[in-house]
C-alpha cells in the first residue's frame, strides 16, 4: 500500500484548535501532520468544496496527541514534550521551527516517557495546563516557560483537563476520577468517582473517564462510565445521557451538550437529557470537536477517519472535508509516484 493510501485509510486526528483571529483551524494527527484550513471558505453558504488544505508535517516520529492556541502560537503536546510553532497570520504560514520547548520531568521510577495528552490555556494568566500520562498535572508559565507546579494525586494516565472561570482546574483520567484543583492548594479540592454510581457504571467498558467539561453551573464528563452532568457545587449527579458509546469528547455548546465517542453519530442533548440532534459521522471514534460563535456559527468534529465533519447551525451535518488527498501539492505528488511507477514496471 502506498504511504498516501496508507495514510487515508488510518488517519487517526486526535486533535484540533481555532486560532486567536478565528480565521484558521489546526487539525493534527498521529502521523506527525499539521493541516490548515481557512475557515472565511467556510463563512459563505455554499454548495462548493473550500480550497486544498495546507500541511505542516512536524516528522513521522512526533505523535501529535493535543493542540491549542495562544496568541501567535500554536502549542503542540506530543510524547514527553511540547512546543510552539509561530503562526504568521498575513503569510498564512506556520513555522517549521519550534519558537520554544519544554520537556516533561521523568519521574524516578519511569519506565516510558509521558505522554502529554491533553492541553488548557488561562489566556489571562498565560498559564498552561498539560495532563500526561504519569498521571501529572503540570501548570507551566508561558512567559519564561518554567513548570511553575504540579498536580499530583491521579493514579493513572490524564485524559482531559479543563478550567473554570474561578481559577479552578477539573481533570478526568484512566483511574476513573474527576479531580477539582486550586493554585492555593497542593492537594485536590474534591474528587468524584463516577464509576460508583450504579447508574452510571458500564462494568464492560471500564472506570475510565475519558472528557470532561465545565460551564458556570455545571461539569459534565463520561468516558467507560455513562456521560452524566454534575451540579459544581455539590458534585452531585443530576442528569445520566443516553449516549451508547464509549466517550472520548463532550462540551457545553451553547444551551446545549455535545457528547461524541466510539459511535457512528456525535449527539447533542438538553441539559435536562432531551436528545435534539443525532449527526452522523464516519469517524470508527470521535476525539476532538472545536467551535465558535462568532464572527459565524461553526464546529468541526474530527476523529478515527480522513474527514473532518463540518457543522454550522449544530443541529445538521452541513459537509464533510477530506484531509489525505486534499492537500495542497497532492497532485505533483501523484503524477511523481505515477511516473516512477511506470519506469519501474518498463525496466521488467
Amino acid at each position: 500500500m502506498k504511504e498516501r493510501d496508507l495514510k487515508r485509510a488510518y488517519n487517526n486526528v486526535l486533535a484540533q484548535a481555532i486560532s486567536t483571529s478565528q480565521k484558521f483551524l489546526f487539525a493534527g494527527n498521529l502521523f506527525g501532520d499539521i493541516f490548515i484550513l481557512s475557515l472565511k471558505e467556510l463563512e459563505n453558504s455554499t454548495e462548493e468544496p473550500p480550497n486544498k488544505l495546507r500541511v505542516c508535517s512536524q516528522g513521522s516520529d512526533v505523535d501529535i496527541n493535543c493542540l491549542a492556541f495562544h496568541r501567535d502560537f500554536l502549542i503542540v503536546g506530543a510524547v514527553g514534550l511540547i512546543y510552539g510553532l509561530k503562526w504568521d497570520e498575513e503569510e498564512e504560514a506556520l513555522s517549521t521551527k519550534r519558537a520554544w520547548e519544554i520537556k516533561i520531568p521523568l519521574q524516578v521510577d519511569a519506565v516510558e516517557v509521558p505522554d502529554v495528552n491533553c492541553l488548557w490555556v488561562c489566556h489571562e494568566t498565560d498559564a498552561l495546563y498539560a495532563g500526561c500520562g504519569d498521571g501529572i498535572i503540570h501548570k507551566i508559565n508561558l512567559e519564561d516557560g518554567r513548570i511553575e507546579r504540579d498536580f499530583r494525586g491521579h493514579t493513572d494516565y490524564v485524559h482531559c483537563v479543563v478550567g473554570h472561570s474561578d481559577g479552578r482546574i477539573y481533570s478526568g483520567a484512566e483511574d476513573g476520577s474527576v479531580r477539582s484543583w486550586s493554585d492555593r492548594q497542593k492537594i485536590e479540592t474534591s474528587i468524584t468517582e463516577p464509576y460508583k454510581d450504579p447508574k452510571l457504571i458500564r462494568p464492560d467498558w471500564g472506570k475510565w473517564i475519558g472528557a470532561v467539561a465545565v460551564n458556570d453551573d455545571w461539569l459534565i464528563c463520561g468516558g467507560g462510565p455513562r456521560p452524566a452532568i454534575f451540579h459544581l457545587g455539590s458534585m452531585q449527579c443530576t442528569r445520566a445521557f443516553d449516549f451508547p458509546g464509549r466517550v472520548h469528547l463532550c462540551d457545553f455548546v451553547d444551551d446545549s451538550v455535545i457528547i461524541g465517542g466510539e459511535h457512528n453519530h456525535v449527539q447533542f442533548y438538553t441539559l435536562n437529557g432531551t436528545l435534539q440532534a443525532n449527526i452522523p459521522v464516519e469517524h470508527t471514534s470521535s476525539y476532538s470537536s472545536v467551535w465558535q460563535m462568532n464572527p459565524f456559527k461553526f464546529m468541526s468534529i474530527a476523529g478515527f477517519s480522513n474527514k473532518l465533519h463540518i457543522l454550522k447551525d449544530f443541529r445538521f451535518l452541513d459537509s464533510k472535508i477530506e484531509l489525505y488527498g486534499n492537500v495542497q501539492g497532492d497532485d505533483v505528488d501523484i503524477d511523481a509516484e505515477d511516473e516512477k511507477q511506470q519506469d519501474e514496471d518498463a525496466s521488467f
